[in-house]
């Protein structure tokens, strides 16, 4: 969990996959809201995108943790601006959680303007899908899942990308809306669904 005090180093999404990471120190944090000191304010977009991803030294590795730019009032009636933490910090060296791909399989998922795309891979923490579309890391996707007639909906956000002759494949850490059914266990029905097809494959019954 950020800190008080904390070093932290803060991706903001926009057009390029290259990963600018620009140093900040917290000086605050209510709740999951923080606001911070950048070590270079003049390098910081003058209009930082919505979507971001905070980086951070945990207990033992490299932390992530989604985020939205946002703008608060403090309690001297002063417009503030911050940063909303989003889900929980995962590993940022890589999803740490076991992956099941998915490329025989049919599964897809409706992310956001991107309508339906085919998934490659899947976990309890994020799933690997297919577009021809461009993305930067960082970008925020709204993303819903049916499986076996039981929807769920949440937001992700493109953790890793890498270009391939069809287009670019993702790779999208999910985090669960309150409000829109429930993301995480719904990543954790599909993994377990794609692991029995693999099963039924190798054993020569699917």
């Amino acid at each position: 969990m950020i800190q008080n005090g904390q070093d932290i180093y803060i991706h903001f999404a926009g057009g390029t996959n290259l990963r600018v990471l620009h140093a900040a120190k917290t000086i605050s944090r209510v709740d999951d809201i923080i606001t911070v000191n950048y070590t270079e304010p003049d390098e910081v977009p003058t209009e930082p995108a919505e979507s971001m991803t905070v980086f951070f030294h945990g207990p033992a590795e490299f932390m992530q943790q989604p985020g939205e730019h946002i703008e608060f009032e403090n309690d001297e009636g002063e417009m503030q601006t911050g940063i909303k933490l989003i889900g929980e910090p995962v590993s940022a060296e890589s999803r740490k959680c076991f992956r099941v791909s998915t490329v025989l399989a049919e599964y897809k998922a409706k992310l956001g303007n991107l309508g339906s795309c085919k998934l490659v891979d899947v976990s309890a923490a994020g799933v690997g899908f297919l577009t021809d579309t461009r993305l930067a890391l960082g970008d925020s996707i709204d993303i819903e899942m049916t499986l076996a007639g039981k929807t769920c909906k949440g937001k992700g956000f493109i953790q890793s990308v890498k270009e391939i002759p069809a287009g670019y494949r993702y790779g999208l850490l999910c985090t669960g809306d309150k409000g829109a059914g429930d993301l995480p266990k719904g990543l954790q029905r599909l993994t377990m669904d794609a692991q029995r097809t693999q099963l039924r494959r190798l054993s020569g019954a699917a």
